[in-house]
Parts: C-alpha cells; sequence; structure tokens
C-alpha cells in the first residue's frame, strides 16, 4: 500500500472535517438546564394492512443508513436518532410500500402505516443512484432495486442471473459461476460492479471465464443504475453500474439477537447452500457473526449430440461446471445521536471450472478447454456516518476498504499420460478504495454534497503464461453534486468531477515473458465529467425524468499492456499501448406512473462512446490460440426499456417488460458484436399475504446484427413456474418457495453465452428456497 496516498486522503479528510466537529462540540453544547432540546430522538411506529400487523416488513430510516423489520405487533424503533428531517421507508412483499416524512427535535416520534395489499410489486429504495436515498421512482437516472427475497426467488446460480429480468440487464454466460452482468449491451471495464460502493478488487473484468467474488446467499440487495453513472462513482461506470449491497457493517436493532438464516438447493447441477448471518444487539452496539457456502456439481443441459467445431459429444452436463464456494465474516457497529461508526471483516473462497471441449480420445486433434479457477478475497472494510450539523456541513459519510485478492488458473491438460491441471497464471491484487461524502445543510431550495474519491490498485501476475506486467494503478477524484428544487413538483440536478488516473507498469525480473522483465512505462490520464438530470411530477401518480451524462474512461494497464496466452479463455490476449481514454455522452429520458391497480415504465436513451475500447478476434492464431487483440473505435448504442403491470384482481398481477439495444460501430459502419437481442418477459403472479404463485415466459428474439466474431441465435421462450409461501409464527418469518426453471426443457442458446457455439443453456431445474428472518 502507498503510504503517501493514504496520508494524503487522511489529510484531506481532516481539513474538511475537523472544523465542523469543533462547531459541534464547543459552540452547539445543549444548556445544562434544557438538556431535552438537543438530544437525539427516537423513532417507532407500527406497520398494519387493516387491523392486522405486517410482520417482517422492512422499515428503512433514509438519510442514515438505518433499517429494521417489525415484530410480531408489527412494531418498530430507531433509537438515538440524530435531529433532523428524514424520510421512513416501509416495504414487504404482498403490500404496496409506504414512505412517511418526519422531523426529529427533542420530543420521540411515532409514525404508523396502512399498507395496502398488492400483487404488484413494491418499489424498493435505491441508495446508489444518488447522495440521496430515495425510491426508484423519483431517481433522475432509470434505477432499479432488487430485496433479498426477490433475489431468492429469481432464476439461477449467480447473482448476476438473478437479476438479468431487470429492465436493460441481461447476461453473459459461461457456466454459473463466471456469468456476468450486461447493462444495455455493455460490460467489464463500461460497468462497473460494487460492493457496498466500493470496488470488488478483483480482476472479473480481464476474462470472460473469470468470476466476481461473491455468496449469492450473503446479498441483501442490489441496485442497478442504467445509463452513466460516474459522477459518485469514478471511471467504469460509461455504461451503468450494479451495487452489490451486503450486511458486512451491521446496524443494531431493538432486538438482543437478529438476523437470517438462508437455505437454497437446485437439481440442475445438484446445488445445496447456506447462510447464516446472526447480529447482537445492546444499546447502541452491534455484533455480527456470518458465515456460508455453496457447493455445486457441473450443471445438466438437454441430453444430445453437441459439436464444438471438430468432434460430437453426448453429453447430458455442461463440462467443467462445477462450483465450491465458502464465505465467513463478522462486523461491529456503534450508533447514537453523532451518527454510526463500523468495520467488518470477509474472507471468501472459491474453486470452479470454466466449461468447454472436455478430455477425449480425439485430443491430438481436439484437446481440452475446460479449465479451474481458484480465488481468495479478503476484505476490511470501515464506514462511518457523522450527523455534524454545522454551519457548512450537515452530514459526513466515510466508506473505505481494503482488499487483498489472490487468483489462479489450471487449464485441462491432456496427452499420452493422461490428464493434468497445472497452474498457468496467478494474480495477486490489493486495493485500496475510499470515499468521503461532505454533505452541507439545504440553503433554501439547493442541496448537495462535495465529494473525494480514491482508488489505489497494486497488481502482480506470475506463473507460466502471465497476461500482463505488474503495476500500480491509483486514482483521484472529486465532484460537487446539487439539487435544486424548482418547485414543489420540479426537482434539477447538476454535477461536475475531475478525475486523474495514472498506470505505471513495474519491472519483474522473475517474469516468464522477456517483455515484463523490463517494461517501465507510465501513463496518466485526467478528465472533467459532468451531469443533469430533472424530474417533473406531471400528477400524483405520474413523473418524467432526464438525465444528461458526460463520463470517462481510462484504458487498463490489460488493455495496454497485455501480451500472453489466457489459460481460462483459450486465448492470446494482445494489448494496445496507443489507446486513449473512453469518453462517452449519454441522454436517458423516463416516464412512469403508478396507479391504483397499474404502473409502467418507458426509458428511451442514447449513449455516445469515443474510443470505445474492445477486445475482438483477429482470425490470426499465436502458439496455436486464437489471437484476442485490444482495440478502439466510436460506438453509438441506442434503445428502450419498458415495462407494464396491471393487477385485474384482488392478488393477481399481470407483468409485462422488454428490453432492446442497437449498437453500431460508427467508424467501421458495422455492428458491434455480443450484443443482446430484443428480450423481455411476460409474467402471471398471483401474492397476498401469505402464498404467492408465478408462471413466466422468458423471451428473447434472435440476433441477426452480428459483429465481429459473432455468429447467429435463434430466438427462443423459456417457461419458469414457481410457489412459495410465508409463515409467521411469534416475530419468525419463515419464507419457503419451489420453483421449476426451463420446465419444458427446452434446448436454447443466449446470443451472449461464451459457449453458446458448443453448448445450449442450462436445462430443466427445481429449486427449493428456505430464508428465516428473526
Amino acid at each position: 500500500m502507498n503510504s503517501k496516498i493514504v496520508r494524503l486522503f487522511l489529510l484531506l479528510f481532516a481539513f474538511f472535517v475537523t472544523p465542523q466537529f469543533s462547531n459541534v462540540v464547543y459552540a452547539q453544547q445543549p444548556d445544562p438546564q434544557n438538556t431535552a432540546s438537543a438530544g437525539a430522538g427516537t423513532v417507532s411506529g407500527t406497520v398494519k394492512s387493516g387491523d392486522k400487523p405486517v410482520v417482517g416488513a422492512t422499515v428503512r430510516l433514509l438519510g442514515l443508513d438505518r433499517s429494521t423489520y417489525t415484530d410480531e405487533s408489527g412494531n418498530f424503533s430507531f433509537p438515538e436518532v440524530p435531529t433532523g428531517e428524514y424520510k421512513v421507508f416501509v416495504r414487504c412483499i404482498g403490500y404496496a410500500s409506504g414512505t412517511k416524512e418526519i422531523d426529529i427535535r427533542s420530543a420521540p416520534v411515532k409514525v404508523s402505516f396502512s399498507l395496502k395489499q398488492s400483487a404488484i410489486l413494491s418499489e424498493e429504495v435505491v441508495v446508489s443512484a444518488s447522495p440521496f436515498a430515495r425510491p426508484a421512482d423519483e431517481q433522475y437516472q432509470p434505477a432499479e432495486s432488487m430485496s433479498r427475497e426477490q433475489l431468492y426467488n429469481s432464476a439461477g446460480e449467480s447473482f448476476a442471473q438473478e437479476i438479468s429480468d431487470m429492465p436493460g440487464v441481461s447476461v453473459r454466460y459461461n457456466g454459473a459461476a463466471p456469468s456476468r452482468p450486461m447493462v444495455r449491451g455493455l460490460s467489464d471495464n463500461e460497468v462497473l460492479v460494487l460492493q457496498d460502493g466500493l470496488r470488488m478488487g478483483d480482476v472479473s473484468t480481464y476474462d470472460p471465464a473469470h468470476a466476481v467474488p461473491i455468496l449469492p446467499l450473503s446479498i441483501a440487495q442490489i441496485d442497478v443504475v442504467r445509463g452513466p453513472a460516474s459522477i459518485m462513482y469514478g471511471p467504469n461506470a460509461i455504461g451503468g453500474l450494479i451495487n452489490i449491497i451486503t450486511n458486512t457493517i451491521p446496524t443494531a436493532s431493538t432486538r438482543p439477537f437478529s438476523g437470517t438464516v438462508s437455505m437454497a438447493g437446485n437439481t440442475v447441477s445438484d446445488l445445496y447452500s447456506g447462510y447464516f448471518d446472526g447480529v447482537y444487539s445492546s444499546g447502541g452496539s452491534a455484533l455480527s457473526i456470518s458465515a456460508g457456502g455453496s457447493h455445486s456439481q457441473d450443471t445438466r443441459i438437454p441430453k444430445g449430440s453437441y459439436f464444438d467445431g471438430i468432434d460430437y459429444f453426448e453429453l447430458s452436463r455442461m463440462p467443467q461446471s462445477f462450483a465450491h464456494s465458502q464465505q465467513e465474516g463478522a462486523g461491529y457497529s456503534y450508533q447514537g445521536d453523532f451518527g454510526m461508526i463500523g468495520a467488518g471483516y470477509r474472507h471468501f473462497e472459491m474453486t470452479y471450472g470454466v466449461p468447454g471441449t472436455p478430455p477425449n480420445s480425439d485430443w491430438l486433434h481436439d484437446p481440452p478447454t475446460t479449465s479451474l479457477i481458484e480465488q481468495k478475497k479478503n476484505l476490511v472494510e470501515l464506514r462511518g456516518l457523522w450527523a455534524v450539523d454545522g454551519s457548512a456541513v450537515k452530514q459526513v459519510r466515510l466508506n473505505a476498504d481494503f482488499i487483498d485478492y489472490d487468483h489462479s488458473e489450471y487449464p485441462t491438460q491432456q496427452d499420452s499420460t493422461g490428464v493434468s491441471n497445472p497452474r498457468a497464471n496467478f494474480f495477486h491484487k490489493q486495493t485500496f478504495n475510499a470515499t468521503l461524502q461532505l454533505m452541507h445543510p439545504q440553503f433554501g431550495p439547493v442541496r448537495g454534497t462535495v465529494g473525494l474519491w480514491t482508488e489505489v490498485d497494486h497488481l502482480r501476475i506470475e506463473g507460466d503464461q502471465p497476461l500482463g506486467p505488474n503495476s500500480v494503478t491509483s486514482g483521484f477524484a472529486g465532484y460537487i453534486y446539487e439539487e435544486y428544487l424548482l418547485s414543489r413538483d420540479t426537482r434539477l440536478q447538476g454535477a461536475v468531477r475531475y478525475d486523474y488516473n495514472n498506470i505505471h507498469t513495474q519491472p519483474y525480473a522473475a517474469s516468464q515473458d522477456s517483455l515484463f522483465r523490463t517494461l517501465d512505462v507510465t501513463r496518466s490520464h485526467n478528465a472533467f465529467t459532468a451531469s443533469l438530470g430533472a424530474v417533473q411530477y406531471l400528477s400524483r401518480d405520474m413523473s418524467a425524468s432526464l438525465s444528461i451524462g458526460r463520463s470517462f474512461r481510462a484504458p487498463t494497464v490489460q488493455e495496454l499492456f497485455a501480451q500472453g496466452a489466457d489459460a481460462a479463455s483459450n486465448t492470446y490476449s494482445i494489448g494496445n499501448a496507443n489507446l486513449n481514454p473512453e469518453t462517452a455522452f449519454g441522454i436517458d429520458a423516463s416516464l412512469k406512473g403508478h396507479f391504483t391497480n397499474t404502473s409502467f415504465e418507458l426509458t428511451p436513451y442514447v449513449n455516445f462512446i469515443g474510443n470505445y475500447i474492445y477486445a475482438h478476434l483477429t482470425g490470426d492464431t499465436v502458439q496455436n490460440l486464437p489471437v484476442r487483440q485490444f482495440s478502439a473505435t466510436d460506438a453509438r448504442l441506442y434503445g428502450f426499456e419498458a415495462m407494464a403491470t396491471v393487477e385485474p384482481a384482488d392478488n393477481i398481477a399481470f407483468e409485462a417488460s422488454a428490453s432492446y439495444v442497437n449498437a453500431q460501430d460508427t467508424k467501421n459502419n458495422e455492428p458491434l458484436p455480443f450484443i443482446p437481442p430484443l428480450h423481455g418477459f411476460l409474467k402471471l403472479t398471483y401474492q397476498d399475504a401469505t402464498y404467492s404463485g408465478i408462471v413466466e415466459w422468458r423471451l428473447a428474439a434472435s440476433q441477426t446484427r452480428l459483429g465481429q466474431g459473432d455468429t447467429y441465435t435463434a430466438g427462443y421462450g423459456v417457461v419458469n413456474i414457481g410457489f412459495g409461501v410465508r409463515l409467521i409464527s411469534g416475530g419468525l418469518v419463515n419464507d419457503i418457495s419451489i420453483h421449476c426453471d426451463n420446465l419444458l426443457d427446452q434446448v436454447y442458446r443466449d446470443n451472449l453465452s461464451v459457449i453458446k457455439d458448443f453448448i445450449p443453456m442450462p436445462g430443466r431445474g427445481f429449486r427449493l428456497n428456505y430464508d428465516l428472518m428473526f
């Protein structure tokens, strides 16, 4: 870790924050004769539907990152809440959500909710689209969120598969573990994947075979922001961002012991998994312990004969598509009238296979292309929120983490002596990422935040086939984000950000590649980015929004200097040291409506990307491997997302969704490769307070707009069904569900699948999920 960078960040933190803490401690100390006037307050209340309590509802105190669940009487409480104005948001499956505004001074505040039963999926709060957490319908940019319950009931084994039915989201498939989400046709370095608002610290963007290291059952919520989102999170958000939210750092509850127990299994890969997250609370203190794991075998596919381009194979399972993982963690936080501070630790390990041609008797002409990958990740996270309430700073937020990540690759080799898996590549990456937000008080109709951001990556690559040089990549940024309340029905937003990015390659005398023994090069880039947005409430039930953004991304060390055999993808990667930064200009518009029995959303968009960096197969070979070359062009992507839900009768909802993107290489006047076709779903749902049922038809059109290295895929429709029950006893909430995915065991190939020319998508599988909340 670069100590100078850490010291610089701490000095900046002290410079901005210390004067404001002085104001709080001395200038605003309470009068001893009237201590109640300056004390923190308690927010409590009840959530009911009619005269019955709603048990297990999620209650969130927006602005303080606090959440809790209602007990067996429908009650909830937030003690030691700093003075100020907040919104309380309530959500529970089977009910319409609710929001109320409160004003905390000194006396306790009580607020009650009466929720209406509804089969229409209630909206969730998105915390990742702006400094101010608010429901998705109130965001400037198109954004959606999936709760823990929704994720558990979605098809697939990885988080990428579970969110693939969200608007504008699709999944690049390469077996379950390395599946990666795409947003509006973009992925890897153009779509930023975060954990709790910070970088993942892995190498998952290096190759389609690299997985994002996280246990799906440990995820509490996933936010997806579609379109440029670089103001708060920096480069790599040209196409959007995906924020995986966990409970690494717990929040105190009014119950002494609370938490969740989750278990899942399926037949398509013989998966069994479990996860426990328990929180002990005492006063403002919270201590959490979590542990879990997942174990799956090779994924089943419809039995048949499949051609890999050389030979036919009789298969009923996807060769080398297993995954075994485990995760442990602990966290502590303390909250009071000052705000909160906490720290957490997580350890994650996974061993998984990368599917391909299996070992076979014709190995001289058709060698195996499967691989095995091992991941180990250790994370330490620090989070703080201080209610400063000064004249220039109202609230301070600090979020930082340090990640130590190991990644090893073992390609399958076969010769006359048998089959082996020698290690070819080894990555060791250490990442420090931190954000500091200084929220100023509202000045008339204006409120906003000043932010600082930094990231430092140390990357070491070893092995017989190093993909690139050792390097240090550092980035620093500052931004200003402001909102202006023009009227009761009109809200405006403007933001500007400055980024500095530096890559320095470090000679490594022990490298197996002679180039990387001496390569000592520095690349620096900087840029200003900006965004403008508006939300117009057309009526009580309808709103329109517009977002315009300019974003920036510097080329990575891999894109610049890669040179070597990529064991996991069986290609030979070649970088381009002359690449320039990507710059993008995006426009999003959205029309949304929420009526008593109907909701809809329509979002057209366009995104222009200059110097769009992409990897493509050139048709040449090096070391008998196809060459994967990094190049740049100019690109234009436009499309739309549309959703509509109708509740024709009590507890019954019909939902339809469609997403489309047209992506063009405007320099060469040809389509960009690996772009999802028009896709969506039709869904019929039954949902009440106890029972749920679903029949879903997932649809995709054929993809005829083929780019370089792309191949045609036919359209398809896959049927999924499911049934669930919620059992409540003494404050314990038990959710049990069973699903059947690909009910008709259909053979289909998705255009984004890396292995589509050989192996189809998974066959029929039954899933059983159990979730206990206490």
